[in-house]
């Protein structure tokens, strides 16, 4: 690569950060069941089981007590989510976790303390485990700090004289007074949630939980001890409901928006080139489909040796994966499948070769499992719609597209000969917020509507855009762009606070 395109090359590196904008994945969402009877609504750690035909909330866990992104199963009749265990005993919850996990504390405790023994306690704070990662606020360790934390906290618990003498009394007490968590991942029938199930504990958060449409399967996002999940992906792992076994490592460093086949037995994904990248520079990847059931029903997995190096996995899908695109890996790209052995992905797209007047820019594709062909599915996207479109949201029919805009605008894309279709739902004029991801992405609920969050001044709740409503409020409407009901409008003040 000559020195001109490589410039562009990084150039484009820094058209990914802009184009998937760096700043806050939506930290709340409202996701439904296939038929749109159920949703489960996470607001700031709380959640709640939402009729979908009368709005009623239903509350599962209080605030600040869950993490991001629950789900619902496709007939409504489970939700699954990760939960926030605040540690008071600390002995007590590192027998909470995984033996792979405690392993792995124990092995870091033992760099760390060697470090410690060799270069001391330097201005008040412990020395990195790993590498030093440049960043806007200074160095900062290469490892997660939710697993730096339980390092340090497991290295002062079980501190002997000369290490204690070498950290000293102050940063001792400081470790053992900062806040530790660990997270259970669980889950429970609709009919009744409090009888909920632990399918997994983990010392990183568990999140990003979505059910297989057969329900048999659940797939999580585990933070990566390597890194921040907001830069290099999380790493997927798959639990079944049915066999009694522990969840299974699918792939490192993966993309948020992964995505099961109809039938089940295939996962899809977007992936790093190399799980290790440097997150400031541009990283090639591959969109990927791993078979995880195989022909006759059994999931394909297998235990794995705990051999104490930077690997949390116990067990690890066997099953083929095969790269089916490649592009700029970014952890925000989604991959969904469609219709007819199609699979859905946002990439940006870029002329290889590089020429003068070439231009990059988001937009959705399709990958044909049948003819391996790539094509561009939405080449008329504007750049209003450019920065969010890795939160597009498909219909259960593969015809339609929700796209969240800049400032909280939303729009309809229609596939195929209906494309005159496509309409713009909510406006520049009914915005609200920044150019930040959505505060709520738009969901569909059934076959023919969709909930979304719009603000005090919209058409659909008044008449007036100079009479506002007192607050927003989420509503469903149907393809034609039309208000079926306000969701929300018996809900509290503190649930539509955005």
């Amino acid at each position: 690569m000559n020195k001109k395109n490589l410039i562009r090359f990084l150039l484009a590196a820094s058209y990914i950060a802009a184009a998937f904008i760096a700043g806050c994945f939506p930290k709340d969402s409202l996701q439904w069941s296939k038929d749109g009877s159920k949703g489960i609504y996470s607001k700031a750690g709380a959640l709640f089981i939402v009729d979908g035909n009368t709005g009623s909330l239903t509350q599962v866990a209080p605030k600040d007590t869950t993490t991001t992104w629950p789900a619902i199963s496709p007939d409504g009749s489970l939700i699954a989510f990760g939960q926030v265990i605040k540690v008071d005993n600390f002995n007590n919850a590192l027998k909470q976790l995984p033996q792979n996990q405690t392993k792995l504390i124990e092995t870091h405790a033992e760099i760390l303390k060697q470090k410690i023994l060799a270069e001391g306690i330097k201005d008040g704070n412990f020395p990195f485990i790993g590498k030093p990662v440049a960043t806007d606020n200074g160095p900062k360790d290469s490892f997660d700090e939710q697993h730096v934390v339980w390092v340090q906290r497991y290295l002062v618990e079980n501190a002997d004289k000369r290490i204690a003498e070498k950290i000293g009394p102050q940063l001792i007490d400081k470790t053992k007074s900062k806040a530790l968590t660990y997270f259970r991942f669980v889950y429970a029938p609709t009919a009744d949630p409090n009888s909920q199930k632990i399918l997994a504990t983990s010392e990183q958060t568990l999140w990003r939980i979505r059910f297989s449409p057969d329900s048999r399967l659940i797939a999580f996002g585990q933070d990566r001890i390597f890194g921040s999940a907001w830069d290099v992906g999380y790493d997927l792992y798959i639990v079944s409901l049915t066999d009694n076994l522990p969840p299974a490592f699918v792939a490192p460093a993966v993309a948020f928006g992964y995505d099961f086949k109809s039938d089940s037995r295939a996962i899809a994904y977007i992936k790093p080139e190399d799980e290790s990248f440097y997150t400031q520079k541009a990283a090639l990847g591959s969109l990927v489909e791993r078979t995880i059931i195989d022909p006759n029903g059994r999931l394909l997995v297998s235990p794995e040796n705990i051999d104490g190096n930077d690997s949390v996995k116990m067990f690890a899908c066997t099953g083929k994966a095969e790269e089916l695109a490649g592009l700029m890996y970014h952890p925000w790209m989604r991959a969904s499948y469609a219709a007819e052995d199609r699979i859905f992905f946002a990439s940006v797209k870029m002329s290889l070769p590089y020429d003068i007047a070439g231009e990059e820019k988001t937009t959705i594709f399709c990958h044909d499992l049948l003819t391996h062909a790539v094509s561009e599915i939405a080449p008329r996207v504007p750049e209003v719609w450019q920065g969010n479109l890795y939160l597009f949201t498909l219909s259960h029919d593969s015809r339609k597209i929700l796209i969240p805009g800049k400032k909280n605008i939303l729009a309809l894309y229609v596939l195929g000969p209906d494309l005159d279709k496509t309409k713009v739902i909510v406006d520049t004029n009914e915005s609200f917020g920044d150019d930040s991801p959505p505060k709520l992405v738009a969901q569909w609920k059934g076959l023919d509507a969709f909930s979304c969050l719009v603000s005090e001044k919209s058409h659909f709740l008044t008449d007036d855009p100079n009479t506002p409503q007192r607050r927003k409020e989420i509503v469903i409407l149907n393809t034609e762009g039309k208000l079926v009901k306000i969701l929300s409008k018996d809900w509290p003040d503190e649930l539509l606070d955005y």
